[in-house]
């Protein structure tokens, strides 16, 4: 038979530390190895009492229970930490989760609930209150668009204009002039249109026009803009900048 899972309770309210100790003794598989109501004495307790894991608030009295967290995690990276908490806010479970816990519930769940999460963060898995997982998503949704790379396709139509300038091996300077804008100016705009496209060469600004003009159709109607042209056929720049590929210094 396994030995039973150590836990350590970390909370400011002695009613609450009674109630979660009175509950986790209920489990065969739970041994409470101690309690503590301040960051220090949790500190301390862990240190102390080894537990495979800590279950803990937000705050901790006037302390900071995420900072507790990741004191713990940085020093006995072994020991899982379950967070159970009245907070439901995105900054305390995205912090909480940044800080290295594995676990992220809530004090209106049940007794059980409890019990489970606490076996299943010992297991090193995770686990997140079933009422905050839209959060999660939308957390993930959010952060997987910010990373995403844009494409041209994204950029408005002076930002083509730019990029069909150095994609056709012109400079700064030529850009600026063709464009009456100042060289500060134009070098300001690459380097807007550099972060937009996750890019940071003018061969790599070359390539991602060369591919995106390649993909459009060759037909395009006389009278019309850039972004228009753009949209129904290749420009004269583009064709220049397939033709002969020349590239700037960066």
């Amino acid at each position: 038979m396994s030995e039973p899972i150590r836990v350590l309770l970390v909370d400011d309210s002695a009613v609450v530390l009674h109630g979660l100790k009175t509950i986790l003794e209920e489990s065969p598989n739970l041994v409470i190895v101690g309690t503590a109501a301040t960051y220090e004495e949790a500190l301390a307790a862990v240190r102390q009492c080894r537990p495979n894991v800590v279950l803990l608030d937000v705050r901790v009295g006037s302390a900071s229970g995420i900072d507790l967290c990741e004191s713990i995690r940085q020093t006995f990276p072994r020991i899982a930490v379950l967070f159970l908490t009245n907070r439901h806010d995105t900054v305390s479970l995205r912090s909480a989760i940044h800080a290295g816990a594995q676990g992220y519930l809530l004090k209106s769940c049940s007794g059980l609930d409890v019990m489970r999460a606490v076996e299943v963060v010992a297991e090193g898995r995770a686990v997140i209150d079933p009422t905050l997982t839209a959060q999660v998503i939308t957390w993930i949704r959010d952060g997987a668009q910010a990373s995403r790379p844009q494409s041209i396709d994204d950029c408005s139509e002076a930002d083509i204009e730019v990029l069909s300038r150095i994609a056709a091996g012109k400079s700064n300077k030529e850009i600026a002039r063709e464009l009456h804008a100042t060289p500060t100016k134009i070098a300001s705009r690459i380097q807007a249109i550099y972060k937009r496209l996750k890019i940071s060469r003018r061969s790599e600004a070359t390539s991602c026009f060369v591919r995106w003009s390649e993909r459009l159709p060759h037909s395009m109607p006389t009278g019309t803009s850039f972004r228009d042209r753009s949209l129904a056929g290749t420009t004269p720049a583009a064709e220049m900048a397939i033709g002969h590929s020349v590239i700037q210094p960066r």
